[in-house]
C-alpha cells in the first residue's frame, strides 16, 4: 500500500505542510530540513503520486477546472528564436484546449537525475524535447517516468516519437513554384549545419530533382560549413554556376549578400525554406505553431493509453509547409539576370 504524505509527516514528527514543502524543494523550509525529509522519504520508500501532484500544482498555478495533467516543454535554446516561440505557443494553446498545463523549462545545466526529480515534483506526465543547440545530440532522462515527444531531428537518441517539418516536400514545393514562374537554373545555397537539421532531406530533395533535369538546367548546390559560408563565397558560386534564382535556408544570407553587392533585396531573385512572417521574400512557412499542437497531441495520446518510456516503434509525424508567394519573386526575365554588372564588378575587384 502506498504511503501518503500525511503518514510520512507523522513518522517524521513534522507537519504535513513542512514535509510537502521539503519534497517540492521550496524555500519555506531550511536546506537541512529538506535534505532530512528527502533522505528519510527514500529510506521509507515514499513515492509521490504524480497525478495527485500534478493536480495540486495545476490548481495552485492556474486553477483550470478541466485539468487532466501537467506537461513540460524542455529547451536548451535561446528563447529569442522566433520559431521556438511559435512552437511553444502552439503547444501551449493545444495543451489548454485539452485541459493540460504546460511549463516551459530551460534545462540549462540540469543533470538527468535532478531534472527527473524536478519534473516529478511538478507532477509532469509528459515532456516535449525542443530542438537541441547542436544539429545532432542526445539527452539523458529517466524516460520510464514520462510520455515523450521531440521536435526535429537534432535529438538523435533516444529514439522517441517526433514531429518534424516535411523538408523534402518543402524543397520540392519551392523548386516547383520557381519553375512555374519561368526560372530554369534554380540553385541551392545552404550551410551544412542547417541541412543536417533537416536530416539532409533538403539536399537530398534538391539532388533528386536535379537528376531529372536537362543538362542546361542543372546547378551544383553550394553546401558549406558555417565558417566558410559567406556572401563572398555565394558571389563566387553565382559567377560559376549562373543560377537565375537561389533557394536559401533563411533570409539572413540574403541580407548579407545584398549588403556586399550594395543592392536592394528585391534585385536578387531568391526564396527561403524557412520563411518568417516579417520576411519580404517568397518561401515555405514551416507552420511551427501547428507542429507544437501535434507534439501535445502525441503526448496526450500516450498518456491516455498509459504509455511511458522509450517507444518500441517510434513514430515520425511529418508536417507539410505552406508556400507563401511574394512580389519579390517576379517572373524570370532572363536565364542570367542574377549575373548583374554590379556582381561582375565585385568579382573583378576581388581578383
Amino acid at each position: 500500500m502506498e504511503m501518503t504524505i500525511r503518514e510520512l509527516a507523522a513518522i517524521l514528527g513534522l507537519s504535513k505542510s513542512t514535509v510537502a514543502y521539503a519534497l517540492r524543494d521550496l524555500p519555506m523550509v531550511s536546506a537541512r530540513t529538506r535534505d532530512f525529509v528527502r533522505l528519510r522519504a527514500r529510506e521509507l520508500g515514499y513515492i509521490p503520486n504524480p497525478v495527485a501532484s500534478a493536480f495540486l500544482h495545476q490548481i495552485r498555478s492556474q486553477g483550470s477546472p478541466g485539468y487532466r495533467g501537467n506537461l513540460a516543454f524542455l529547451t536548451r535554446l535561446h528563447q529569442g528564436n522566433d520559431y521556438l516561440a511559435n512552437l511553444q505557443n502552439g503547444a501551449r494553446k493545444r495543451a489548454q484546449e485539452l485541459g493540460y498545463g504546460l511549463e516551459i523549462i530551460d534545462i540549462g545545466d540540469y543533470g538527468s537525475s535532478r531534472l527527473t526529480r524536478l519534473l516529478q515534483a511538478r507532477g509532469v506526465l509528459g515532456v516535449i524535447l525542443g530542438p537541441l543547440p547542436r544539429e545532432t545530440g542526445h539527452m539523458t532522462l529517466d524516460w520510464s517516468k514520462f510520455a515523450s515527444a521531440t521536435y526535429g531531428y537534432s535529438m538523435v537518441r533516444p529514439a522517441v516519437h517526433r514531429v518534424v517539418h516535411h523538408h523534402f516536400q518543402g524543397m520540392q514545393t519551392a523548386f516547383r513554384m520557381c519553375h512555374r514562374k519561368g526560372f530554369r537554373r534554380i540553385g541551392l545555397a545552404m550551410r551544412i549545419e542547417a541541412d543536417k537539421r533537416s536530416n539532409q532531406q533538403w539536399s537530398s530533395g534538391y539532388w533528386g530533382i536535379q537528376h531529372g533535369l536537362p543538362e542546361a538546367e542543372k546547378v551544383n548546390p553550394l553546401l558549406l560549413s558555417t565558417p566558410h559560408f559567406s556572401a563572398e563565397k555565394i558571389c563566387e558560386w553565382i559567377k560559376n554556376e549562373r543560377p537565375d534564382v537561389i533557394v536559401f535556408h533563411d533570409s539572413n544570407c540574403v541580407a548579407k549578400l545584398c549588403s556586399l553587392l550594395k543592392c536592394p533585396q528585391e534585385s536578387i531573385s531568391c526564396v527561403v525554406l524557412d520563411r518568417k512572417p516579417h520576411d519580404l521574400l517568397a518561401g515555405i512557412d514551416q507552420q511551427f505553431d501547428l507542429c507544437g499542437k501535434v507534439l501535445v497531441d502525441s503526448l496526450s495520446l500516450q498518456i491516455f493509453h498509459n504509455e511511458r518510456g522509450i517507444p518500441e516503434f517510434p513514430i515520425v509525424s511529418m508536417m507539410a509547409g505552406l508556400w507563401v508567394d511574394h512580389p519579390s519573386l517576379a517572373l524570370a526575365s532572363s536565364p542570367s539576370h542574377l549575373i548583374s554588372p554590379r556582381l561582375k564588378r565585385t568579382q573583378k575587384r576581388k581578383v
